[in-house]
């Protein structure tokens, strides 16, 4: 199965901003960055630009909703900051027994370090700053623009936007800020802001780079270039000469390789990830398609500086040389499944990209439920398996998190927060904002939202409700040696399985 781009909402043109001053024509052409826009083209658009007025401490926009505007900042400065509790879902108790009553609660990552545990510095957000992961809050001021990803592509708001002092912005919809984005003069402010402001702390989030110098940053500063790609976009193609490497600042990328019978995704990359660093460690060509799913931009670092950063920092060079082996070996794991695994069926089930499957044997299952009721006792009351899904023969694919090898769970995340263990299961990180994006993006039902009391939520948090929202998978129980539901059936009919090595042992 070859996942999808989620459907889009319906476009923005055309439709009238309410709220606000209306702003002419002429008032536009008057701000620099609407230099060298037609007028005509303005005029058409006039009713998709508002003047914004906020007083200071009024919330401008709030994290986890969705919307289509975009706004920029013309007077005034504003804090940006995540007001949901910086903490993970910590599963808890059983320690009298395998079937007792488990607890959920959130926990910070200094209580609770799991393994594996993400060790990113900052939080990526929609603006030209990154938040810091201890103190998650920083300034927006006078020429930034925020909430470009929400407007071009209807993802939940990644963070709250307060005004810090009387601040005054356009809210504009899609079809200005694409003429915004086309627009010379303001790219180049904009991407000015960007090598000045962010440059430098979106390179050290990403753990291969995590020990470049202030010096090398600086170098890299006037001669990483900026490219945008509109999404079904080619950023490269399998069988290309290897000639730079690159890092996603907004967007989701495709990784894809084509074969006699088709094309295989490989994974899918957003904003804290780099990619094309095989060909280049290689000196040979492309391995796979990199296409942009959605509105991408990239910071584009040419070969020359790549080898220049090796040559520099050997600490740098074995970590990307690990990173290429994995993704070669991960490669491999796939290819090979597609060879194996040639059921029409079995591949329109989508159960290719699962990693881990909960299997009824239906010879066996009395639908006596047990499997669901001891999910649901070890997880607050609320299960995270349901006893339906696809059939088999005599096995049912029970409705649980399949661990999907490219997981569409992950793509549009506002903050990035969804992630995979090395042991197969997703996991949540303690920034996730509750927007329940990944919820409605799992194609089978699998992710569920959760809500925690705000009791430990920062002082800077603006309070809507009593609770907060986070989003919980099946976890596979790693507290315990199988999962309760496989543990709790009497019958032996629920299994955690492989489907590669499960269904090829099976005569379906």
């Amino acid at each position: 199965m070859t996942h999808e781009k989620p459907k889009e909402a319906p476009k923005s043109y055309g439709i009238e901003l309410t709220a606000g001053e209306p702003v002419s024509a002429e008032e536009l052409l008057a701000l620099p960055m609407f230099k060298g826009i037609s007028p005509p083209l303005l005029q058409k658009n006039v009713g998709a630009v508002v003047r914004r007025r906020f007083r200071r401490g009024e919330v401008i926009c709030r994290e986890g909703e969705y919307g289509s505007t975009a706004f920029f900042i013309l007077e005034g400065s504003a804090e940006v900051f995540i007001a949901t509790p910086i903490a993970h879902v910590k599963t808890e108790g059983g320690v009298t027994g395998f079937l007792s009553r488990l607890k959920s609660r959130l926990a910070p990552r200094q209580e609770d370090r799991r393994e594996e545990e993400g060790t990113r510095r900052s939080i990526c957000i929609d603006a030209p700053v990154d938040l810091s992961y201890d103190s998650p809050i920083a300034e927006l001021r006078e020429g930034d623009l925020f909430g470009e990803m929400t407007c071009l592509n209807f993802y939940p708001r990644s963070a709250t936007v307060r005004a810090a002092t009387d601040v005054v912005a356009l809210e504009m919809l899609r079809n200005v800020l694409d003429m915004l984005r086309r627009n010379a003069a303001f790219r180049k402010q904009q991407e000015e802001a960007y090598r000045e402001r962010a440059l430098g702390t979106h390179l050290r989030n990403i753990p291969v780079f995590a020990d470049l110098s202030d010096e090398f940053i600086e170098h890299l500063r006037t001669r990483v270039e900026l490219q945008r790609f509109e999404p079904g976009q080619s950023i490269f193609r399998q069988g290309e000469v290897a000639d730079s490497l690159y890092v996603i600042r907004i967007g989701f990328v495709k990784v894809s390789q084509k074969f006699p019978g088709g094309e295989l995704v490989l994974s899918y990359l957003q904003r804290g990830n780099c990619f094309g660093e095989i060909g280049l460690l290689s000196g040979a060509m492309r391995t796979a398609n990199c296409t942009a799913l959605d509105h991408v931009e990239v910071v584009r670092i040419a070969e020359s500086d790549f080898h220049l950063m090796l040559q520099k920092y050997p600490d740098v060079r074995s970590r990307l040389e690990r990173l290429a082996q994995d993704r070669q070996e991960q490669n491999l794991v796939r290819v090979s499944v597609m060879k194996e695994m040639p059921l029409t069926e079995f591949l329109a089930g989508g159960l290719m990209e699962a990693q881990s499957l909960l299997v009824l044997d239906l010879h066996k299952c009395t639908r006596c439920d047990a499997c669901v009721q001891a999910c649901a006792d070890s997880h607050d009351g609320v299960t995270r398996l349901i006893r339906e899904g696809i059939r088999y023969e005599q096995f049912l694919v029970a409705t649980s998190c399949r661990q999907c090898s490219d997981p569409l769970c992950m793509v549009g995340c506002p903050v990035g927060s969804i992630r995979r263990r090395n042991s197969l299961e997703i996991i949540i990180e303690d920034w996730c904002i509750g927007c329940g994006l990944c919820a409605k993006n799992c194609p089978y039902g699998n992710i569920n939202m959760h809500a925690f009391s705000s009791a430990s939520a920062p002082q800077a948090a603006i309070t809507k409700a009593e609770a907060r929202m986070k989003a919980t998978t099946c976890d596979l129980c790693t507290e315990h040696a199988e999962p309760n539901c496989v543990y709790a059936c009497p019958h032996d009919a629920a299994h955690r399985v492989d489907p590669r090595k499960f269904f090829a042992s099976q005569e379906i």
